[in-house]
């Protein structure tokens, strides 16, 4: 009898895998967990990972269009950060156009920007750069046209102080003509002090302001040339001007040293005798001049060199009946005596007194101001001064101490 054969111990036959229907590999799937740390990630590190981690034509990149969305995400992502470092510079371009719709929606679009920027930090990123290159728009080794100025203060160790101006009693016929200008901060005030005016046949306004100009950059845009010929086309009897909010720059003095902070005793004395200079220049028979202060700023340092220049201002006034220093602090300072946006009203609610940037004045700021700036020419009316000259040695001003 044959004995039967062995059973076979070949492997058993290889079955096709059952995949999706028509057959094909099963689909992948990704290993335990493997989802779970994907989704730890937060969206911003997705994105940048497909931004910028996996090259075009790698494996696993997205091809065609989805190269293209990429390129734009890029250019955006650059857009917005050169928005956000550039934004003081944005916002200075938006506050130069005409008044009317298209520079309030401008402001409105950037002013936000410049927020983020500044909550960020962004911003120094163009002061630094400002600063490297020494960004006075002039070549190296070039001294500024000098100041047109028809005195120095310290070249005159002696003066002769003329009599504080008393102000003639206006008449509807022959109203009070007054003159208000001066820099970016006079945008709103001078806006005020129009509408506030326009009800008073006694005053006649005139108002000039220029943007991010000051004493500091004569090359940028010349004041005291544009008061000598504002002056002799107004006979301006009251000058109402405020400087200093672009003024804390670097500044090159009449020999071409250059200083650039103004905590240094150079800037200081350069700085004084343009004060002192532009002062003197605004003297005439009968003619008062309001020289208003800065406000108290948000950002501490900048707050710091306007008390510098608001001290400059002070001591060269008080040598010259016929400039009244205006401290605004008392007007826009908070309980601890610093910045505040807002402060109690008599009604017992909050006046909003700053515009977003911590700097300029709002709408209801620069009608306070406005208020209280015509009232101190209205008590110089009802209030003539005396008439007595008198002779004096001029203090030195800016001095090193």
């Amino acid at each position: 009898m044959a004995t039967p054969a062995p059973a076979s111990r070949s492997a058993p036959p290889i079955r096709p895998p059952q995949g999706r229907r028509g057959g094909g590999d099963p689909p992948l799937r990704s290993r335990p967990g493997t989802d779970r740390r994907r989704d730890r990630r937060s969206w911003l590190a997705r994105q940048l990972h497909w931004l910028f981690a996996t090259p075009s034509g790698s494996v696993g990149a997205r091809p065609g269009r989805e190269s293209a969305g990429r390129v734009f995400a890029v250019l955006a992502a650059a857009l917005l950060l050169a928005a956000l470092v550039n934004a003081d510079a944005l916002v200075d371009r938006a506050e130069r156009k005409p008044l009317g719709a298209g520079r309030d929606r401008a402001l409105a679009f950037w002013h936000p920007v410049q927020d983020v920027s500044h909550v960020l930090q962004l911003h120094r990123i163009r002061d630094l750069g400002d600063a490297l290159v020494n960004d006075d728009r002039r070549p190296a080794g070039v001294t500024p046209p000098p100041i047109s100025s028809p005195t120095d203060e310290r070249a005159v160790p002696t003066v002769t102080v003329p009599p504080r101006p008393e102000l003639r009693a206006p008449t509807p016929a022959d109203p009070l003509r007054v003159w208000v200008g001066g820099d970016s901060m006079m945008r709103d005030l001078s806006e005020s002090i129009e509408r506030a005016a326009a009800t008073n046949a006694l005053l006649a306004v005139t108002t000039q302001y220029e943007i991010s100009s000051g004493l500091a950059r004569p090359d940028y845009y010349d004041w005291p040339a544009a008061l000598a010929a504002d002056m002799a086309a107004t006979a301006a009897e009251v000058v109402v001007i405020m400087f200093g909010a672009n003024d804390g720059q670097g500044i090159v003095g009449a020999d071409g040293t250059v200083y650039q902070r103004v905590s240094e005793p150079g800037w200081q004395r350069e700085y004084a005798g343009r004060v002192a200079a532009v002062m003197d220049q605004l003297q005439a028979s009968g003619r008062l001049v309001l020289w208003v202060g800065q406000p108290p700023m948000r950002d501490g340092d900048f707050d710091a060199r306007i008390r510098i220049l608001d001290e400059i201002y002070r001591t060269a006034a008080a040598s010259r009946p016929w400039i009244d220093f205006v401290d605004t602090a008392p007007l826009f300072a908070g309980p601890d005596g610093g910045f505040a946006d807002r402060v109690p009203d008599p009604g017992g609610g909050l006046e909003d007194l700053r515009q977003d940037d911590g700097i300029h004045f709002s709408r209801g700021g620069a009608d306070k101001l406005a208020d209280h700036l015509l009232a101190l020419i209205a008590d110089e009316i009802a209030t003539p001064a005396a008439t007595a000259t008198t002779s004096t040695t001029a203090p030195t001003v800016g001095s090193d101490g």
